[in-house]
């Protein structure tokens, strides 16, 4: 069976992603218009590729971390480090507001866990 594209808005596939719906099928024309780069990620979890050239984003949007500041160094991870697969359950909310964060569950756990640890050796040394 032939599959048929049908041409949408920015705005109307962003629309059917928040319900839900799937955008696949669907062709949206890059040539005349910005898409701002959170709704570029969007838009690329629903399976639409965005030009580079369609994409806008303004400097006074992006929130300053301190973390990111500097050179970046490629960190090897020590050959003591090992890998620990979890699954996590969480609430119905919890899970909206991961998703629509866009936060990157394996990197939040293992800074959580190291600062943890930390924490709590250095706790316990102090006393």
């Amino acid at each position: 069976m032939e599959t048929t594209s049908h041409k949408i808005s920015v705005a109307e596939a962003l629309k059917k992603l928040e319900n839900d719906e799937s955008i696949k099928d669907y062709l949206i024309d890059f040539d005349r218009i910005k898409v701002e780069s959170l709704d570029v990620m969007k838009l690329s979890k629903g399976g639409i590729v965005v030009p580079e050239s369609a994409i806008y984003y303004d400097d006074e949007d992006i929130a300053y971390d301190e973390d990111f500041e500097g050179d970046w160094v490629l960190i090897n991870h020590p050959e003591t480090a090992q890998t620990t697969q979890v699954e996590i359950v969480v609430q119905k909310e919890v899970k909206q507001w991961i998703e629509n964060n866009h936060v990157p569950l394996d990197r939040l756990v293992e800074k959580l866990l190291d600062n943890f640890y930390r924490t709590q050796k250095s706790v316990s040394e102090n006393l």
